[in-house]
């Protein structure tokens, strides 16, 4: 027979699992669609897993123990929602690059909890801003190539690599597979997209970290506004693509309705 006590401990245990997590969101979406955002974010404090496969896909939502990757668990419990909400509304939030998500910093702290929050923190600067700040540094190695009538080439781009981490992006994988325990990348495809998101996020999280490390204070700050600056830069040529995008449809609208008039 099972006791008062291992009755409340399943309870517990079943309150946790990821499938009633999901079957309790769907129900408050249910209840309060207007607030669907806030309520996937409090679903978000509550998920367990760190990581999951899915349809054969490796779901890592958290890097190395440290970096959150909030949207992507978004992603996954809204994808589980998919019939509550609109595909197209749900994508259009989690492609903003906000740094809360829309909400207030105080606002997102309290529904993801403090702890999600602080590792969200680690991946935004970890990933979301060094893969920024390796973007700009591959666009000035570009311009300076450019500007001097010198071919470009991924080897080229290679030099990104070099003087941010002091080595290939090849050999720091290498580096990074030992450490890791990930796959090493065949010689013949040592560049980017070699490998799944997943990994690049670890890895991008990983040379972040040895940036860190190898660099002094000063040249922290310094290429950390440069990401930053980059990320805005990226964001506002974000929303011009979708404000003419939205102009574009717009005026293929009404091109439908005036031609649809002339026939009336």
């Amino acid at each position: 027979m099972v006791s008062n006590e291992q009755k409340e401990f399943i309870s517990e245990v079943t309150a946790w699992k990821p499938d009633v997590i999901i079957s309790r969101l769907k129900s408050q979406i249910d209840e309060n669609a207007r607030d669907w955002k806030l309520s996937v974010l409090e679903t978000i404090a509550e998920w367990p897993l760190a990581r999951e496969t899915i349809a054969g896909r490796g779901m890592d939502y958290l890097i190395a123990g440290e970096a959150f990757d909030w949207r992507l668990l978004a992603e996954r419990l809204l994808d589980a929602c998919s019939s509550k909400i609109e595909n197209d509304i749900w994508w259009e939030w989690l492609d903003d690059p906000a740094l809360f998500g829309g909400f207030a910093e105080s606002e997102f702290m309290r529904a993801v909890g403090v702890d999600k929050f602080r590792a969200h923190l680690s991946y935004f600067y970890g990933v979301t801003v060094e893969q920024a700040l390796l973007v700009s540094v591959e666009e000035e190695i570009t311009h300076i190539r450019v500007a001097s009538g010198r071919e470009l080439s991924d080897v080229s781009l290679e030099r990104a690599h070099e003087l941010l981490y002091g080595n290939t992006r090849g050999q720091l994988w290498e580096v990074f597979s030992l450490e890791t325990g990930l796959p090493s990348i065949p010689r013949s495809s040592r560049r980017k997209g070699a490998h799944s998101l997943a990994s690049d996020d670890a890895f991008t999280y990983w040379l972040f970290k040895l940036r860190m490390e190898r660099s002094d204070p000063a040249k922290i700050a310094s290429d950390t506004r440069k990401g930053l600056v980059k990320l805005e830069r990226m964001r506002q040529n974000n929303d011009r693509r979708k404000i003419l995008l939205h102009s574009d449809e717009l005026q293929s609208h009404l091109g439908r309705r005036r031609g649809h008039e002339k026939v009336l």
